[in-house]
């Protein structure tokens, strides 16, 4: 069998952004989420400042009902107009693009079908094959331990993942996971962190790099499985990090809540197991010590989430009919001839297709996981709502960021440690994120852009706090116009978390088109006109105004 091309693993290796989970920007503020039996965080460092919190932040102003009006509607037309731009630029193009990236789509629309997202392609066949049995399954036998053995749910719950497994993947496979997990247990038995972080390193490295890489491959019958498999043993990791790491915190010589046999339950936790997405192990052992019957009072919201998940489901599945986002934008040749709005409209499809993935991705196993009592992080947040490098980190993947947040990030000093320490933190964070991701070219890029951005952020929200600067600020300007000025000053961050959008969701060579045509003065003015109406209407949207 033959060892996927460098194109296949780099497109396999793009789970994030976020999958993206991140390191936070502020300095005064832990970017860390609301305390609670869902996620408890670092003693003394959960107190979260008014401005961080849900809800209107102390800084925000309504602007006049007018000015607001008047930037949704271009916001709104902008959208509308960048869309139809990419859609007929697909339909121009169309016979350019690679043969292998469209296939006859569904009858009934009588079209061919984007198929170049190597991650949508593979998790939709897994759905059209054997795989919604094993999540009904998983639901019989929490139905019917529950009522039978409740104290015996869980154990079978490991049991009944690895068994999925197995039968997924097959034994070898299957086998490489569990070694894994059962090495951190033995290690999480020394308490030393540095050894835990030693063999998580190690694990990846042979995982991305030669001559591992080719070892993994080989340990399965096709590529689709190969696919499956890496996301699951690297997810895995983090898993086992989380239990080691969370058992070299506890005092007591051996706490309740920390055996093999834990570690097992929340490891092959099927409705997380293959996709995520991630729960600290923290958060998992509380909610599952709180939940001993099963949770058939959630069953209404479960189908219902259900069904919301098959919409979105549907809605992507359509728009891959008419969107050729991805088959464009692997042909350089075709995206040099886009215009400007029509790059826009690339981008902007580009990283709404990603949040409605993951959506669905994560929705389907956090929505059964609500059956068992066990309330998973967030899903995504509509990317059209966000504006900040800080923002797109904490509401994509809420797991992720908070695993980052509380196994390196913190223990780094954070942001209550200086800014020397918070930007030391933030570069060992981005490098586990780049690293994980796959350590790839496009990737490195991507971390290095999404680091910038998030510098940029800091260093320009610590110079309007000076007093100097609130002092001119407040004396020269109104409540309403200080909003207006740091929602211009936060479109320079928004442009670089556009092009490492780009450059992760792509490549490295789009991005760099799309900057290059930012050097004109009329794009860039337009860009910039375009990202303060997009932002002023999410301000209004979500009562938090950037930069404070």
């Amino acid at each position: 069998m033959s060892v996927p091309s460098g194109a296949q693993q780099t497109d396999l290796r793009r789970r994030t952004a976020d999958q993206s989970g991140a390191p936070p920007s502020g300095v005064s503020q832990p970017p860390v989420a609301q305390p609670g039996i869902a996620e408890s965080t670092e003693p003394n460092r959960t107190e979260i400042p008014e401005s961080r919190r849900t809800g209107p932040s102390a800084s925000f102003v309504p602007l006049p009902k007018a000015e607001v009006g008047l930037c949704a509607t271009i916001s709104l037309c902008v959208i509308g107009y960048m869309l139809y731009c990419t859609y007929r630029f697909s339909e121009d193009h169309r016979e350019q693009l690679n043969v292998q990236d469209l296939a006859p789509g569904w009858t009934l629309l009588g079209r061919k079908k984007d198929i170049h997202d190597i991650e949508w392609r593979e998790w939709t066949k897994r759905m059209r094959t054997s795989f919604p049995l094993y999540y009904l399954g998983h639901v019989v036998l929490g139905a019917v331990s529950g009522r039978l053995m409740p104290k015996a749910k869980f154990p079978l719950y490991g049991l009944y993942g690895l068994a999925s497994l197995t039968l997924c993947l097959g034994w070898r496979p299957a086998g490489v996971v569990l070694f894994q997990a059962a090495v951190f247990f033995l290690l999480s038995r020394l308490r030393r962190p540095a050894l835990i972080w030693g063999f998580a390193i190690v694990a990846m490295t042979t995982v991305y790099m030669e001559p591992g890489s080719t070892w993994h491959y080989n340990l399965l019958t096709s590529y689709a499985k190969y696919n499956l498999y890496m996301v699951t043993l690297t997810l895995s990791c983090l898993r086992g990090v989380s239990f080691a790491m969370d058992f070299c915190r506890e005092t007591e010589p051996d706490p309740a809540g920390y055996s093999l046999l834990d570690l097992l339950n929340y490891n092959f936790y099927w409705p997380i197991l293959t996709s995520g997405p991630i729960i600290n192990y923290h958060s998992f052992r509380q909610q599952r010590l709180s939940q001993d019957e099963v949770g058939l009072q959630n069953l209404p919201m479960v189908l219902w989430g259900l069904a919301r998940l098959l919409f979105w489901f549907l809605c992507v599945e359509v728009f891959l009919h008419y969107f050729y986002i991805h088959a464009v934008c692997v042909r350089m040749d075709v995206v040099e001839k886009a215009s400007v709005f029509t790059l826009y409209g690339l981008i902007y499809a580009q990283v709404q297709f990603f949040h409605v993935k993951y959506v669905v991705f994560f929705g389907l196993g956090s929505t059964l996981a609500r059956l068992d009592g066990i309330s998973a992080p967030p899903q995504p947040r509509c990317v059209a709502t966000v504006y900040q490098f800080a923002d797109m980190w904490r509401s994509f993947d809420p797991g992720l960021y908070k695993w980052l947040v509380r196994y390196i990030y913190w223990p780094l000093g954070g942001s209550r440690s200086g800014l020397l320490r918070q930007i030391v933190a933030s570069i060992v964070t981005f490098v586990f994120v780049y690293y994980w991701h796959g350590a790839s070219h496009n990737l490195f890029v991507w971390a290095a852009l999404q680091f910038i951005g998030v510098l940029l952020e800091t260093l320009t929200r610590r110079f309007m706090r000076l007093p100097a600067v609130k002092e001119l600020e407040m004396k020269h300007l109104s409540p309403e116009s200080s909003r207006r000025l740091r929602t211009f000053l936060n479109t320079g961050p928004f442009v670089a978390l556009m092009i490492s959008n780009l450059v992760f969701l792509t490549s490295p060579q789009v991005g760099a088109h799309y900057a290059a045509m930012l050097g004109r003065p009329q794009v860039a003015l337009q860009t910039m006109a375009v990202l303060f109406c997009m932002g002023q209407w999410t301000v209004e949207i979500r009562k938090q105004v950037p930069l404070t």
